[in-house]
């Protein structure tokens, strides 16, 4: 037993997230960790990991138990290669041990994993984007083998085949792992035992996805049959209860006491009796009606794009028929984002046409929910488009996407990002569009939210265009994809085609990319080159300058002998001496602070090398 929580519960000071938390944690558990937006799950983590003191309880930690956590850690050194932040981890290794030897090819397999070429290893983490350096973090956590390994969402930022790749790395994985994940793929492929936070309470039930669905499914009957069977109880009590009493008589009076407290050890049985109730707290919207559009409702003709002189389109056609849902697949990257912003005019600096059809009404459910205003409250933000309907409407409205009571208040800046994603979806869907366009909408949402969102997809009436990295909720929603291949938006039958054919997608995209790289890094090795030689002519003549100043330095030392009974030449003399030590000691700084930049230099240049002729890296 790797760990044990004993009646652990945690208050934030707006009630409690939950309590009376008591299980353990065994070596070879792989627990998938579920629950509702804000119902507790990443402060549960961090109270395993000791970075939280519950508010009440006790965690017992094995002696010597090494916990590894999943955190966005902020990274010091932005110009340390991303090889070289990866190999700092072996001093934390044991050495002559297993591990220890076999860490650099574990360092190559993470990497490669993850989706980073060889051409990216030698790269400054500087110049990798938010996403990647949340996948660099990830891999980091997965160099050592902890004895429990905590992750929340690993899967964000991952594309279809390095969630596989995870899956695989996570069913191998000698510790333990307790994740919290909305991906239906990994959870069913990893998990061995699932915990579920719901009405405060840890439910844990052993086995398999399937065996969780169908025991929870058995619970929740049996407690709802116990739920009625008391109420009606006490419903029963209650009304003979009330005709003793009506009857008066003093023993008829006794036997009425005698329910009612019947009748409050029974209500004391019913509040213990507790069902997760994901149907009533989750978001349940209603689409509107859309619309209808013409047969043709987006025209995409010889669009052509660049990024960085890097070509993400060149002369991409695509067509888009009424009520089609289109799934948009490709290596992280590829340019999938990069589209639909081209779409929604995010882009303009693009050659070809991209043209909407008749009667199109488009919204845009972005990652980054930039449509939000922070400083207003929830119910503005969605209010503004509708200025006719009452406050009990707009509030109703709202409940239905887990804004209830006064959460409607709430500033839209003080959201989590799974509340975030709710309301711009609330606030898309009040546009009442008939072309969605939907970027990652699954990120930060529980799975019942999930789950909901994806039957009113299937049922919506309009077109859809989706990029995501859930396969189920592509699967489910979309009956068409396109892969960005080649600078083209290639069409594919089914997303098995895209998962089989990974690899040749994968190597087009990243050749595409090596050869502007290639290109880049020539032009920059020449830069570099220049600045070497302009540096390395400098400290030449720097170097004849410290001799001339050496030489003149020893001519006025000799002199000092010729004149050591005068005093005012003695005087003139070791004024210039000082002078010129002066500025040879000036000339000294300059020329280490420039041998220090050509040095620089040399490792920027050694790195443009591997990058334009790459070797194998050991």
């Amino acid at each position: 037993m790797l760990l044990t929580l004993s009646g652990v519960g945690h208050d934030y000071g707006e009630g409690l997230l939950f309590e009376n938390i008591s299980t353990a944690i065994n070596k070879r558990d792989k627990i998938i960790l579920i629950g509702k937006n804000g119902s507790g799950k990443s402060t549960l983590l961090k109270i395993i990991a000791d970075l939280l003191k519950p508010t009440y309880g006790e965690v017992h930690r094995a002696t010597e138990l090494k916990i590894g956590y999943q955190i966005q850690e902020r990274i010091e050194n932005i110009e340390e290669t991303l090889m070289e932040f990866y190999m700092r981890e072996k001093k934390n290794i044991e050495p002559e041990t297993e591990e220890f030897y076999s860490f650099d090819r574990r360092v190559r397999s993470i990497l490669t994993g993850l989706e980073f070429s060889p051409q990216d290893w030698d790269r400054e983490l500087r110049s990798f984007s938010g996403g990647e350096i949340t996948r660099i973090a990830l891999g980091r956590l997965l160099l050592i083998d902890y004895d429990l390994l905590l992750l929340d969402e690993p899967t964000n930022h991952l594309d279809l085949k390095s969630v596989d790749w995870l899956i695989l790395f996570l069913n191998s994985y000698r510790g333990a792992v307790l994740l919290v994940s909305h991906d239906r793929h990994l959870i069913k492929n990893v998990g061995n035992r699932f915990w579920e936070i719901n009405n405060r309470k840890l439910w844990d039930f052993p086995g398999s996805f399937e065996h969780y669905k169908a025991e929870r499914e058995l619970y929740v009957k049996s407690s709802l049959k116990k739920q009625e069977k008391l109420i009606s109880e006490i419903e029963r009590l209650q009304a003979v209860a009330r005709r003793y009493r009506l009857w008066g008589e003093e023993k008829f009076i006794k036997q009425a006491k005698s329910k009612e407290k019947q009748i409050d050890r029974l209500k004391k049985e019913l509040e213990g009796v507790s069902i997760p109730g994901e149907k009533e707290g989750s978001t349940r919207i209603r689409l509107p009606e859309p619309s209808r559009t013409g047969y043709i409702v987006l025209e995409v003709k010889n669009l052509s794009f660049s990024y960085s002189e890097r070509p993400i389109f060149n002369q991409a056609s695509l067509e888009l028929h009424r009520g089609e849902k289109l799934g948009i697949v490709g290596p992280n990257g590829s340019g999938k984002s990069t589209f639909l912003k081209i779409l929604t005019g995010g882009i303009s600096s693009f050659s070809g046409t991209v043209k909407w059809g008749h009667n199109v009404t488009w919204g845009y459910l972005s990652q980054m929910s930039n449509e939000l205003s922070p400083e207003k409250e929830v119910i503005h933000e969605c209010w503004g488009l509708v200025r006719d309907w009452p406050d009990f409407e707009i509030r109703k409205y709202l409940g239905r996407f887990g804004f209830a009571g006064e959460s409607v208040f709430k500033k839209v800046g003080a959201l989590s990002g799974g509340e975030k994603t709710r309301l711009a979806l609330a606030k898309m869907i009040l546009k009442k569009p008939n072309v969605l366009i939907m970027d990652e909408p699954t990120n930060n949402l529980d799975i019942w939210s999930i789950q909901n969102l994806e039957e009113i997809l299937v049922q919506f009436k309009g077109a859809i265009i989706l990029v995501s990295h859930d396969r189920e909720f592509l699967k489910n929603i979309c009956k068409r994809y396109a892969v960005i291949r080649s600078g083209k938006l290639d069409p594919l039958n089914k997303l098995e085609d895209y998962l089989n054919n990974y690899n040749e997608f994968k190597a087009n995209f990243v050749a595409q990319r090596n050869a502007v790289e290639k290109q880049q890094s020539f032009r920059e090795k020449r830069r570099l080159s220049n600045q070497r030689k302009k540096i390395s002519d400098l400290l030449e003549n720097m170097k004849l300058q410290e001799k001339e100043l050496e030489k003149a330095l020893e001519n006025l030392q000799g002199e000092l002998h010729l004149y050591s009974t005068d005093y005012q030449k003695l005087q003139e003399l070791q004024s210039k001496m000082e002078t010129i030590e002066e500025n040879l000691l000036n000339l000294i700084e300059k020329k280490e602070l420039l041998q220090e930049e050509l040095l620089l230099l040399e490792k920027k240049l050694m790195n443009l090398d591997r990058t334009i002729f790459p070797q194998s890296h050991i």
